[in-house]
């Protein structure tokens, strides 16, 4: 889940939500939304739903939607790529479009260009991204993990209702906060979520760092913690050489076990 505070969209500096939607864009539709740390589901201020709805909807239509290898220039001439490829199978896209209908049944609208639309017909697998708007809990979307490229925003009066998604839905991954400001609602937020979430982002897209940050889940995202060290510890058996000062020999034992220190390959310390 992804959570924008209030003060981001009254702070002076406007490049600061320019550079929050593009960082919703990469979070939510990075391969395609096929990805454990892709933005489920964004949580936006009521008062700043509609404006921030338009917004985002108005970046996914400059998005390239085609085949991984189609190119295409840009006004200096830069070879580039589609944004937005194809689902590996027909399967995911069924379940797209009942997360769309069911979605669409219930009140929310498709606000980008051609969103939810398949290209290629019916075997095919590429699919423009849908922006639905607003979406609330009568909708699957809000529950459910859809992997794929189909954006929910909800929207709320309060932080509570914030609050009782993170503490009683069944996934624990990650959450990303966006706010200008380190003040009570989000260190409230980190606070009660350090319980509930593997990892908190700040002003950040939920992603992958194991060989730098501990990557872990809670709930039904995910069991353990994936990292070098956790690697190591959860591969590795360990065995121990020891032995009691005062005991048989005293001193002697105690030189003793340095010595071998010194020429044991496995006694050798790896720091």
């Amino acid at each position: 889940m992804k959570i924008y505070l209030p003060d981001l969209f009254e702070y002076e500096n406007a490049s600061i939500l320019d550079q929050t939607i593009s960082e919703t864009i990469t979070g939510t539709l990075s391969f395609n939304g096929q990805r454990c740390t892709a933005l489920k589901l964004l949580f936006v201020p009521k008062a700043h739903g509609d404006a921030f709805a338009e917004k985002l909807s108005n970046e996914l239509d400059t998005l390239r939607v085609g085949l991984p290898w189609q190119e295409w220039r840009d006004e200096n001439g830069k070879v580039n790529y589609a944004h937005v490829t194809p689902l590996p199978n027909v399967k995911r896209i069924k379940y797209m479009q009942s997360l769309i209908s069911d979605a669409l049944s219930k009140g929310a609208k498709i606000l980008n260009k051609d969103g939810g639309k398949v290209i290629g017909g019916e075997d095919s697998t590429l699919m423009v991204p849908a922006l639905l708007y607003p979406v609330n809990k009568t909708m699957d979307l809000y529950y459910e993990e859809q992997f794929g490229p189909v954006i929910p925003i909800t929207t709320y009066a309060d932080l509570d209702a914030v609050y009782e998604y993170g503490q009683e839905g069944k996934y624990g991954q990650q959450v990303s906060i966006f706010t200008t400001q380190g003040g009570e609602d989000t260190v409230s937020l980190v606070d009660r979520f350090s319980s509930v979430f593997g990892k908190i982002n700040l002003n950040a897209q939920c992603g992958r760092s194991p060989d730098s940050l501990a990557f872990s889940g809670r709930r039904s995202s995910a069991l353990g913690v994936m990292s070098i060290q956790d690697a190591l510890k959860e591969f590795s058996i360990p065995t121990v050489v020891a032995y009691k000062k005062g005991s048989v020999g005293g001193d002697v034992t105690e030189e003793m076990a340095k010595s071998i220190q010194t020429k044991s390959n496995f006694m050798q310390s790896i720091l």
